[in-house]
C-alpha cells in the first residue's frame, strides 16, 4: 500500500489541482460513498474552488449548464457512482446536445469490486457514450493531468460538448509522484469557445457575392451565434446588407429587441408572425449556428421550396451543414470569425436595396404588437400566461437572464417576452425539452453573472421535479424572482391531448396545490397570486428586494385557447400567420 508522503499526492488532490489550474471557481454536484476522497481534496482548497451542494444530481448538472452558457467558462459537476450517475444523465444529454462544455465526473467503486455484485456497480463510461461528446474510464491516477486536460480540450473546441470521466477508488486514491506529471492547464481551454477556427476564403468569398446579389436577404441566428458571442458581429452584418434578422428561440438576444432589422422568433414555438414571413419571402437566406431542425423550420416547411432561391449556411460543425436542406454555399468555422471575414470581404458594398419591403414587415410587427398589448395588460381572471410576461416586461429594466423551463411557459415567453436591458439574456432547454431545469438553473445564472437578476419561468410540472432545489436558493442567497405558472396540468401535454384526442384526457390533471405555502417552507418569500393587482404588487415586492422570491401565479389552462404554436393552430383551423396574438 502507497503511504503519504511529501513527493505524492493522490488522484483526487491531483484532480483538484489540475481545476484549480484552469480557473475553475465552482464544482457542482452531490455527495456519495464513493466521491468522500475527492470531497476531502475539495475541503483543502476550498478557499479557491467552490462546491455547490445541489440536492438532486440532475440538478447539478443544469447549474452547470447555464453557468457554462452565461460565464463562457466550462461548467464542472460531479456525482457518485450508481444512481448519482443515472440521475445525472439529462443535464449531461442537455448541455451536450445544446452544445455547451460541461465536464462531469463521476466516482465509481472499487476495480477489485468489478463483477462481484457491488452495490452501485455500473460501467459509467459506457453509460453516457452516446449522451456526450467523450466519455473516459481512467483506471491509472497518473493518467489524470494528461486526461483532464484533453477533457478540456475537447468539451471547449470545435462544436463545444460534454464531457465524462469515471474514477474508480483506486484512481482517487491512488498516489501520483508529483515530479513525474504537469498539473498545467491549457489556457485557451480556460474559456469557450477554444481553438476558434476561420472558415475557407473561397467559401466566404462565395458567399458574400451572394449576399451581395440578394434583393430580399434574412439572416436566421441560431443558438451557436450566442455561443460564440458574435452579437456584434450579427448587427454588424445586417446593418451594412440591411437584411432583417430573425432568430431561434436559442438565438433569442442576439440583437436589441427594439432595433428595426430584429423581427423576433421564428419556429413552431412562439414564433413571430412577421419573422416567419420575413423567411418565406426572402430570395436569400443565411443561416448562422442553426441546425434547421424540426422546431426552427416547423418541421421542415420553412421556408418552403421555391425556384431561385439560396440557402447559405454558417456552422462550426460540418455534420449540420446540407443535413436537412439543399444549401447553396456554406461556411464552416467559428461563427463570429466568419461573419468578421464576410464583412471584411464585402468591404463597403453588398446594401441591398429592401427598405420597402422591410418597411412593410415592420409595420406588420407594430401590429403584432399593438393587438398583444390588450393580452399583456388584460385583466380577466384567472390570469393569462400572456399578462404574467407583460408585467415582467414592464417591471424588468435592469440586466436579468430569464430562464424558462419547456412546457406552459415556453410559447408565451418567446413570443412576448421583452429583453429590455443589452447585458440580459434568455436560456431555455431545446435539445430535449426537459422539465426542473428552471430553479436550479438560476443558480448556475448568479454565479455565473452576480450582477444581473436571476429570473426563473416554470409550470407546476416543472415545479413537481426541482422544488428540493429551492432550498438550495436560500442556502445560497440567490436573489432569484421565481413565477410559477399554476394551472394544475401538464398543460403542454393536455393540449395535444385536446387537438389529436377529442379532449380525452387521461394523467394530465392534478391538484393545482398553494405552492407559495412549499416555497415558504423552504425559506422563501412567496406570495400567492390570482389577480393582476396582486401580480403587480408581488413583482415589485419581488424586484425591490436582494432575497430569493417565489411568485405562485393562478393561470388560465392553455388547453382553453390553443398557445401561440404553429402547427397546433394550424390544426385546429386558426390561421398561424394573422397578426391575432394568440
Amino acid at each position: 500500500m502507497n503511504t503519504p508522503d511529501a513527493a505524492s499526492i493522490n488522484g483526487a488532490q491531483a484532480l483538484v489541482k489540475i481545476l484549480e489550474a484552469y480557473d475553475v471557481r465552482y464544482v457542482f454536484g452531490v455527495p456519495g460513498d464513493t466521491s468522500v476522497p475527492l470531497y476531502q481534496a475539495l475541503y483543502e482548497r476550498r478557499d479557491a474552488i467552490h462546491h455547490i451542494l445541489a440536492r438532486d444530481e440532475r440538478s447539478a448538472g443544469f447549474m452547470a449548464d447555464v453557468y457554462a452558457r452565461l460565464s463562457h467558462r466550462p461548467g464542472v459537476c460531479e456525482c457518485p457512482s450508481g444512481a448519482g450517475a443515472l440521475y445525472s444523465a439529462p443535464g449531461i444529454a442537455e448541455a451536450n446536445a445544446s452544445s455547451i462544455p460541461i465536464l462531469l465526473f463521476t466516482s465509481g467503486v472499487s476495480l477489485s469490486g468489478e463483477g462481484k455484485g457491488t452495490i452501485t456497480e455500473m460501467d459509467h463510461h459506457v453509460f453516457f457514450e452516446s449522451i456526450s461528446k467523450w466519455s473516459n474510464f481512467l483506471k491509472l491516477a497518473v493518467k489524470i493531468p494528461e486526461t483532464v486536460r484533453r477533457a478540456f480540450r475537447v468539451a471547449t473546441s470545435g462544436c463545444p460538448g460534454a464531457v465524462h470521466l469515471a474514477f474508480p477508488t483506486e484512481t482517487v486514491v491512488g498516489r501520483i509522484p508529483v515530479d513525474q506529471v504537469s498539473l498545467h492547464a491549457e489556457p485557451e481551454c480556460k474559456t469557450y469557445p477554444s481553438m476558434r477556427f476561420r472558415g475557407s476564403p473561397d467559401a466566404i468569398t462565395r458567399v458574400a457575392r451572394h449576399l451581395t446579389g440578394a434583393k430580399r436577404p434574412v439572416l436566421i441566428v441560431g443558438g451557436g451565434a450566442n455561443h460564440s458571442q458574435a452579437r456584434s458581429a450579427v448587427l454588424a452584418l445586417a446593418e451594412r446588407i440591411n437584411a432583417p434578422v430573425v432568430t431561434t428561440i436559442s438565438g433569442q438576444g442576439i440583437m436589441p429587441d427594439q432595433h428595426p432589422l430584429a423581427l423576433g422568433v421564428i419556429g413552431d414555438n412562439g414564433y413571430h408572425p412577421h419573422a416567419m414571413r420575413a423567411v418565406e419571402e426572402a430570395d436569400v437566406l443565411l443561416y448562422v449556428g442553426c441546425k434547421l431542425g424540426s422546431v426552427s423550420t416547423v418541421r421542415w416547411s420553412l421556408p418552403s421550396e421555391r425556384p431561385g432561391r439560396k440557402i447559405l449556411q454558417v456552422d462550426i460543425n460540418p455534420r449540420i451543414i446540407g443535413n436537412n436542406y439543399t444549401v447553396e454555399d456554406a461556411v464552416v468555422g467559428d461563427a463570429r470569425l466568419v461573419l468578421e471575414d464576410i464583412l471584411a470581404e464585402l468591404g463597403k458594398g453588398g446594401r441591398s436595396d429592401a427598405e420597402g419591403w422591410i418597411e412593410h414587415l415592420n409595420r406588420s410587427r407594430h401590429q403584432f404588437w399593438a393587438k398583444a398589448a390588450a393580452v399583456l395588460a388584460g385583466d380577466e381572471t384567472p390570469l393569462s400566461p400572456q399578462r404574467v410576461i407583460g408585467s415582467l416586461n414592464r417591471i424588468m429594466c435592469e440586466p436579468a437572464v430569464v430562464i424558462a423551463d419547456a412546457g406552459t411557459a415556453t410559447p408565451y415567453v418567446t413570443r412576448y417576452l421583452k429583453l429590455n436591458h443589452d447585458r440580459s439574456r434568455f436560456i431555455i432547454p431545446r435539445a430535449y425539452g426537459g422539465l426542473g431545469y428552471a430553479i436550479p438553473g438560476v443558480v448556475g445564472a448568479r454565479l455565473a453573472r452576480p450582477e444581473a437578476r436571476p429570473i426563473g419561468l416554470f409550470g407546476d410540472g416543472s415545479m413537481g421535479m426541482s422544488c428540493g432545489e429551492l432550498e438550495t436558493l436560500v442556502r445560497c442567497r440567490v436573489p432569484a424572482v421565481l413565477i410559477h405558472f399554476n394551472n394544475g396540468s401538464f398543460g403542454w401535454i393536455k393540449t395535444l391531448q385536446k387537438i389529436h384526442s377529442e379532449s380525452r384526457y387521461l394523467s394530465v390533471d392534478f391538484k393545482a396545490l398553494d405552492m407559495a405555502r412549499v416555497a415558504s417552507a423552504f425559506g422563501l418569500r412567496s406570495f400567492r397570486v390570482e389577480t393582476p393587482q396582486q401580480l403587480e404588487s408581488a413583482l415589485a415586492a419581488a424586484f425591490s428586494g436582494e432575497e430569493p422570491c417565489f411568485i405562485d401565479v393562478v393561470t388560465r389552462p392553455i388547453e382553453e385557447r390553443i398557445p401561440p404554436v404553429y402547427s397546433w393552430l394550424k390544426e385546429s383551423g386558426i390561421e398561424p400567420l394573422s397578426e391575432d396574438p394568440y
